[in-house]
C-alpha cells in the first residue's frame, strides 16, 4: 500500500525558464529498499490516476485541465499529458524501474511534486492526486482564499521559481519585469537614491505602497528622495535588502488597503513570502555582463532548510552580490560642458593640446553605481502543541555603494579646481555604506480550522542606517589643505517597532461561512540626521571666492543635525462574509492616532459575485490616508553661510523650523484617498485565465517637496522677504501638502497552459495603463504669486516636480511571456513594452537670468526582449544561459527626448528656442543641461542596455 509523506521544492529550474509557475511542494511514494534497475519497458508500463481538489475531496471533485509532467531523474527526460473532464490522466511508454517524479499542476493551486516514483514492468502505476488552492495572505484574513477568489485583485510572483532562471536576481528588477503595475529603475546622479533603487505601483508615489513581509509591516528607509526621477521627495522601502534565494514568493494586493493595514497601503500593499521548507535548499550563482564590457554582475547565494521538532522549521539564506558601474553615450560637447574654455571651441582644443589630454581622459561615469551586498535571512516556527506555535524572522543587509558626481572643470567652475590637489579639475564620488536589519517574534494561540478563536502577538523591530563618504573631491575653500577623502560626511539612521495583535475567528455556520477578526497596532519611529565632518560642509577662509563644502556632495552639518521621535496606536475591524456561495461582502474599519498630528478613521467594503461558472465580477470602495513619513517631518539639510553681516543659511527646513511658520506654510498632516475599483474575472477553461480591473484613486493633500523659494524673487510680497532676511535665509524648501490629484487605470492579467507535443507551453500575458492628473495646487496664499507669474524657475512647486508626478512613471507596460520546457530543455521569450515617459528638464540654476524654465522631456515607447534558455545538466544541477534586453534597447537620449518634447518659454520649437537663445547671449545654448556627459535619464527600463548572462542552481538534498 502507497503513502504519501512531504518533501521540499525539487528541479525549480527544470520546471520553469523564465515564466512563474505555481509554488511546488511534493509528495512522495516510498520507494522499494532495492530499486528495480530499469529496463525499456513495453507499452505496458504506465503511469495513471486522478486530480481532484482538496476543498471538497470528499465530493470527489475533479479537475479537469491540469497539467501532469513525468520526469525521469536518470536521463533528465520528461513527458506531458493534462487531465481529462473527469480529472483522469494516462501516461504510456514509460521506462521501467525509476526514480520518476510527478507534477500536477492547476491554475489556482499549489502545484505538487510527487517522489521516488518506481514503475513495474508491464504494469499500471496509479496516483491519487490532491491539490490545494494557492491561497493568498494579502487582502484577506481567511486562509483559504485563492487570488482568483479574491474580491479584489493580487498578483502572485513564484519568486522562488523566477530566480532560478530569469536574469535578474534583484527583488525590484525582477518585479519590474512580472508585475505591470510595479516600475522601478535604477537611479544615476541622485545621490544616495543611487544605492537605493525608489520604487512604485500604479504610477503613485514610493511611499503610497505599503510593503509586509510574512504579513507584517516593513520598516522603510532613512532616505529622503531628493534627486531622483521616481519618488522625488518621498520615503519607499528597499526592497533588495532581502536576498531574493530566502523569498517563496510575493503577493500585490492592487487596491487601497490602508483600513486593513494602516497608513501608506494607498496604492496597494506588497506581501513578501519567505521560505519555510524544512528540508531541502539550493546554491545559486549568477553572473553576467553587459555587451558594452562593463557591469560584471556576480551572485553566489545559498538557501537551507532544516526540521524544528515536528512540524517546526529552519530557513537560513545568506548571499553577496557585486555588480560594477556602468558608463553610456559619453560624448563631451564643448559648447555644453567643456573642460577648460567656455563657448569657445577652438580655444578649448587649444588648451586640451597644452595639457596633453583629450575628452577621453574626461569620461564621466553615467551609469549604474558600483554596489556590494552581504545578506542573511532566517525564517523559523516551533510547534509547541497543538494551539501554541512561536515563529520569528529577520535579516540583515550590508551595502556598499561607490557613484559619481559630474566633473568640476576650470570651464565653469574655476574657483573650486586646486591647482595644488587637481590641476585639471576632478569627478567627486559618493560613497555610502548602508546598514539595515530587522527581527519579529511572534507566538500564535488557538487551533486552526473553522470554529476556533485564534490569537497572534508579534514584535517587529526594523532599522536603516545610510552613512556617506566622499572621495576624489576637495573643499576648494580650504585651498590646498584641504583632504581629498572624507571619511565621514555625515548621514542619517531610522528605527521603527511595531508591536501588534490579531484576533481572528471563522465561523462556518454563520451565513454561507464568516470570518471575524479584530486587534491593535502600537508603532514607535525615531529618526536621526547625524552630523559628519565639519571640513566636509563648511566654509572656510584659505580661498574666499570658492563654494562652501565639499563638491559633489558637501554632507550635514550642525545646522542639519536633528533628531525626533513619534507614536501611533491602531485598532481595526475586518469582517468577510460569504452571503451564499457565490457571493461574498467583506467590510474593514480602521481608527489609528498620531502622537505627532492627530487621527483617522478610515473603511473599505468589497464584494465579489460568480455570476456563472465561468464568469466571477468584483467590486470595492475604500478610503484610505498616508501619515507624513518622520523623514519627512524632521528631515533638512541646510547650509550656513559666513559673511561681513553674519551668517546666513539655504537649504531644505523641516516642519519644525521657526521660518516654515513665519512665511505661512501649514503644518503637515496626513494625505487623504478614497479608491474606487471594479473588475471580472474570466476562467470559461481550467487551463485559462483572465482578470480585468479598473481602478480611479483620489488623493487629497499630497505631499510634495517644494520649489527652491529664494528672497531675491519675493520682490511681490515686501513682508515675506523680510521674514527670509530675518530669519537670515537666502533660499528654502519645505515639505507640504500642496496637491490634489486623481489617478485612473486599467489592469489585465491572463494566462494559458498546455501540453504541447510531450511538452509543456505557458504563455503569460498582463498589462497596466495608468493616468494621473492634477486635479488642484494647494499653494499658500503668501506664494501663490510665485506660481502664477511668467517665470516658471521660481514657482513654489516648480513644473519638474508636477510632470514627474503626472506623466514621471510609464503611460503603460505589457508583458508578455511565452515559455516551453520538453525533456532535459526549457526556452523562455518574455517581452516588455515600456509605455511614454515625459517630464520636465530640471530648471536652469540661475532664474533671473535663465526666465524661461527648462525642456519638456519625451521618452518614447521602447520594447525589451528577454531570451532564455535552461538546461538539466544533472538530477540536482540546472542551467540556463541567457540574454536580458538582447537587442540592446535603450531609451531616447537627453537630447532626443527634448527633440521629441516641448521647447522652454512657449516656442514652438527647438531650433526657435536656441535661436533665440543664440541671439540673447550671444552663445549655444547648453540645454538641457549635462546631455552630452549624462546622455541618458533612468526612465522606462534604464540604459544599460543588453546584458547577458549565466546561472547554476544546485538542489541540495536531492
Amino acid at each position: 500500500m502507497t503513502h504519501f509523506t512531504r518533501c521540499p521544492r525539487l528541479l525549480g529550474l527544470l520546471l520553469s525558464a523564465g515564466l512563474p509557475f505555481s509554488t511546488a511542494y511534493a509528495q512522495a511514494p516510498e520507494g522499494p529498499a532495492n530499486p528495480p534497475t530499469a529496463t525499456i519497458a513495453p507499452v505496458g508500463t504506465s503511469l495513471s490516476g486522478q486530480v481532484v481538489s482538496a476543498n471538497e475531496a470528499a465530493a470527489g471533485p475533479s479537475l479537469a485541465g491540469a497539467l501532469v509532467t513525468v520526469y525521469y531523474l536518470a536521463t533528465g527526460t520528461r513527458r506531458t499529458t493534462t487531465t481529462n473532464e473527469t480529472g483522469r490522466f494516462a501516461v504510456t511508454g514509460l521506462v521501467a524501474g525509476g526514480p520518476y517524479i510527478v507534477q500536477v499542476q492547476q491554475s489556482g493551486f499549489r502545484a505538487q511534486n510527487i517522489t521516488n516514483v518506481y514503475l513495474k514492468a508491464d504494469e499500471t502505476t496509479s496516483l491519487a492526486v490532491v491539490l490545494n488552492p494557492e491561497t493568498v495572505a494579502v487582502g484577506t484574513r481567511r486562509d483559504d482564499r485563492t487570488a482568483l477568489e479574491s474580491a479584489v485583485p493580487v498578483d502572485v510572483v513564484d519568486v522562488a521559481t523566477l530566480v532560478r532562471s530569469v536574469p535578474q536576481t534583484d527583488l525590484t528588477q525582477l518585479l519590474q519585469y512580472t508585475v505591470p503595475a510595479f516600475n522601478s529603475t535604477r537611479q544615476t546622479g541622485a545621490g544616495g537614491s543611487d544605492h537605493v533603487d525608489p520604487s512604485n505601483l500604479r504610477g503613485l508615489g514610493s511611499d503610497q505602497m505599503l510593503v509586509l513581509v510574512n504579513g507584517k509591516r516593513r520598516h522603510t528607509t532613512a532616505l529622503v528622495n531628493l534627486l531622483s526621477d521616481r519618488g522625488l521627495g518621498s520615503v519607499g522601502t528597499d526592497l533588495n535588502t532581502l536576498p531574493s534565494l530566502g523569498v517563496e514568493r510575493v503577493e500585490v494586493l492592487r487596491d487601497g488597503a490602508a483600513a486593513q493595514y494602516g497608513s501608506d497601503a494607498i496604492a496597494g500593499v506588497m506581501n513578501i513570502s519567505l521560505k519555510s521548507d524544512n528540508h531541502a535548499g539550493s546554491v545559486l550563482l549568477n553572473t553576467g555582463i553587459t555587451s558594452a564590457g562593463d557591469g560584471l554582475s556576480t551572485l553566489l547565494g545559498v538557501n537551507k532548510g532544516f526540521r524544528l521538532g515536528q512540524k517546526g522549521f529552519l530557513n537560513l539564506t545568506a548571499d553577496a552580490d557585486y555588480r560594477d558601474r556602468t558608463i553610456r553615450g559619453y560624448n563631451r560637447n564643448p559648447l555644453v560642458t567643456p573642460v577648460f574654455v567656455a563657448n569657445n571651441p577652438a580655444a578649448e582644443q587649444a588648451a586640451l593640446a597644452a595639457a596633453g589630454k583629450t575628452y577621453n581622459d574626461f569620461v564621466q561615469r553615467n551609469g549604474d553605481a558600483r554596489v556590494r551586498n552581504v545578506r542573511g535571512l532566517l525564517n523559523a516556527r516551533v510547534v509547541a502543541t497543538d494551539w501554541l506555535a512561536f515563529y520569528g524572522f529577520g535579516g540583515y543587509n550590508f551595502r556598499r555603494g561607490q557613484a559619481a558626481t559630474p566633473w568640476v572643470l576650470k570651464a565653469r567652475q574655476p574657483n573650486e579646481v586646486v591647482a595644488e590637489l587637481f590641476p585639471n579639475g576632478y569627478q567627486p564620488e559618493v560613497n555610502t555604506r548602508i546598514n539595515d536589519g530587522s527581527a519579529t517574534l511572534g507566538v500564535a494561540f488557538g487551533r486552526s480550522g473553522p470554529n476556533h478563536w485564534t490569537l497572534d502577538l508579534s514584535n517587529t523591530t526594523g532599522y536603516n542606517r545610510m552613512q556617506y563618504d566622499l572621495a576624489n573631491t576637495v573643499n576648494a575653500s580650504l585651498a590646498a589643505t584641504s583632504p581629498t577623502v572624507f571619511d565621514n560626511a555625515g548621514g542619517f539612521q531610522f528605527l521603527q517597532n511595531v508591536t501588534n495583535a490579531t484576533v481572528n475567528r471563522f465561523f462556518d455556520k454563520v451565513l454561507a461561512g464568516t470570518n471575524v477578526a479584530f486587534g491593535g497596532e502600537f508603532r514607535a519611529d525615531r529618526y536621526e540626521i547625524m552630523r559628519g565632518d565639519e571640513r566636509a560642509e563648511a566654509e572656510y577662509d584659505n580661498n574666499s571666492r570658492a563654494k562652501q563644502g565639499a563638491q559633489g556632495f558637501s554632507g550635514f552639518g550642525e545646522a542639519s543635525a536633528v533628531v525626533g521621535s513619534r507614536t501611533n496606536v491602531g485598532a481595526f475591524l475586518d469582517v468577510e462574509a460569504d452571503i451564499t456561495k457565490r457571493w461574498v461582502v467583506s467590510g474593514a474599519l480602521r481608527f489609528e492616532n498620531y502622537s505627532s498630528f492627530g487621527s483617522a478613521f478610515i473603511y473599505k467594503a468589497a464584494t465579489r459575485v460568480q455570476a456563472t461558472k465561468f464568469l466571477a465580477l468584483r467590486a470595492a470602495f475604500n478610503t484610505g490616508f498616508r501619515a507624513p513619513s518622520l523623514q519627512q517631518v524632521l528631515y533638512r539639510q541646510v547650509t550656513q553661510r559666513p559673511g561681513v553681516s553674519g551668517v546666513t543659511y539655504d537649504g531644505i527646513f523641516n516642519n519644525q523650523d521657526p521660518l516654515r511658520v513665519a512665511v505661512g506654510i501649514p503644518e503637515l498632516f496626513a494625505e487623504k484617498s478614497i479608491n474606487y475599483s471594479a473588475g471580472l474575472v474570466l476562467t470559461p477553461a481550467s487551463s485559462f485565465s483572465l482578470t480585468a480591473d479598473v481602478y480611479q484613486i483620489e488623493i487629497n493633500d499630497r505631499i510634495t517637496l517644494s520649489g527652491l523659494l529664494n528672497k531675491e524673487s519675493f520682490d511681490f510680497n515686501p513682508k515675506l522677504k523680510q521674514d527670509f532676511a530675518t530669519a537670515r535665509v537666502d533660499a528654502a524648501r519645505f515639505f507640504t501638502n500642496d496637491l490634489d490629484t486623481r489617478t485612473r487605470g486599467l489592469d489585465l492579467v491572463a494566462s494559458y497552459r498546455h501540453a504541447l507535443s510531450r511538452g509543456q507551453l505557458a504563455v503569460t500575458t498582463a498589462a497596466n495603463f495608468t493616468s494621473t492628473r492634477i486635479l488642484r495646487q494647494n499653494i499658500p496664499a503668501n506664494f501663490r504669486s510665485l506660481q502664477e507669474d511668467d517665470n516658471p524657475t521660481t514657482n513654489y512647486i516648480d513644473p519638474r516636480q508636477l510632470s514627474l508626478i503626472e506623466t514621471g512613471s510609464p503611460a503603460s507596460k505589457i508583458l508578455l511571456g511565452l515559455n516551453y520546457t520538453r525533456g532535459k530543455l526549457g526556452v523562455g521569450l518574455r517581452n516588455t513594452l515600456f509605455g511614454k515617459v515625459s517630464y520636465y528638464d530640471v530648471p536652469p540654476s540661475d532664474p533671473k537670468l535663465y526666465d524661461f524654465g527648462g525642456y519638456l522631456l519625451v521618452f518614447k515607447p521602447r520594447v525589451v526582449t528577454d531570451l532564455l534558455v535552461s538546461f538539466q545538466a544533472t538530477t540536482a544541477l540546472g542551467l540556463t544561459l541567457g540574454a536580458q534586453n538582447l537587442l540592446n534597447v535603450k531609451p531616447n537620449t537627453i537630447d532626443e527626448a527634448a527633440s521629441n518634447g516641448v521647447a522652454p518659454g512657449g516656442f514652438k520649437s527647438r531650433a526657435a528656442f536656441e535661436q533665440y537663445f543664440q541671439n540673447r547671449f550671444g552663445v549655444a545654448s547648453p540645454f538641457p543641461a549635462n546631455r552630452d556627459v549624462y546622455a541618458y535619464a533612468p526612465v522606462q527600463m534604464g540604459f544599460n542596455g543588453a546584458f547577458v548572462y549565466l546561472k547554476a542552481v544546485y538542489n541540495l538534498g536531492l
